[in-house]
């Protein structure tokens, strides 16, 4: 009997360890719809995060094949495209931004680990550059502002929360109507994408108006328990509500997805990267779906 369950057990470590090996190298494409009567025509989004410099085969080609064969109307990008570390070469997910740039509107906002690389002084000037290549490329980061797209019936905001409420071991709230002090209030005839790095604080942006938020941060839990979801967030929390996936609060939906690297483990487990697509209709086409 004991040689039968360390067999058993042997097979078990086995099967996650391939399971753990596909998962961090891979990634998969996952669909959501919604529907507005503001929107003025179709427009379908393609939403990054926590890519954190990861390359699917050279220049990024699968994923940035993947993108082509979506045929996106632009590129959302919700946080952590890099990953701050002292001497982290970012010159490769440049490149990919600017290829991505060439063919695409790119709206960006910020994520925990933009952010870092301009605070500390042991990042030297990597936040500088980093902005400067930006610039270069083409792409003007959305921090705490927006654009609207008139023709579209579409408004983008890029929300950039104080890196204190990236804490580990602890959440702290958000202050009262902190949202609306950042960003203003949204317009209530247009539909409004509220791109928010960190989705622990949902019905702070749910209060504010968005129509649609898209997050990341999470990396989805790192190791999905079945039947339990996602087992731990950057913040250290066990099995955080707000993992990966679709949410619904009020009339606000929110899109939390997987990323698309990895980073403090660079695992994953039962728990594939994700490129996000987002199909949003002027007219009634059912209810939301994935």
């Amino acid at each position: 009997m004991l040689a039968v369950l360390c067999t058993i057990f042997a097979i078990l470590v086995v099967f996650c360890l391939w399971v753990m090996l596909y998962d961090t190298h891979h990634f998969v494409t996952v669909k959501y719809q919604f529907s507005s009567g503001l929107l003025k025509q179709p427009t379908r989004l393609i939403m990054i995060s926590d890519l954190h410099n990861y390359q699917y085969g050279p220049g990024n080609c699968q994923l940035f094949a993947a993108i082509e064969e979506a045929r996106p109307d632009m590129i959302l990008i919700a946080g952590d495209v890099i990953t701050a570390a002292p001497n982290e070469k970012i010159d490769k997910t440049m490149d990919f931004l600017k290829q991505l740039k060439e063919r695409y509107p790119i709206y960006y906002a910020y994520g925990n680990h933009e952010q870092k690389i301009s605070l500390y002084k042991s990042y030297k000037d990597m936040g500088e550059r980093f902005e400067k290549e930006l610039v270069q490329i083409g792409i003007k980061p959305l921090r705490n502002t927006h654009v609207t797209l008139e023709e579209r019936g579409l408004a983008i905001y890029g929300l950039e929360i104080d890196h204190a409420y990236y804490k580990r071991l602890s959440t702290e709230a958000l202050p009262d109507h902190y949202p609306e002090k950042l960003l203003g209030r949204p317009k209530e005839d247009t539909y409004t994408v509220l791109l928010a790095h960190n989705p622990e604080f949902f019905s702070e942006y749910a209060g504010w108006g968005a129509d649609l938020v898209l997050s990341g941060h999470t990396h989805g839990g790192v190791i999905r328990v079945p039947f339990l979801g996602g087992l731990v967030s950057p913040s250290l929390h066990l099995f955080p509500k707000y993992d990966g996936g679709l949410f619904t609060e009020g009339k606000t939906s929110m899109v939390i997805g997987r990323g698309l690297g990895t980073h403090t483990p660079k695992v994953r487990l039962f728990n594939p990267a994700e490129l996000v697509l987002v199909d949003l209709s002027p007219e009634s086409t059912g209810e939301e779906s994935k």
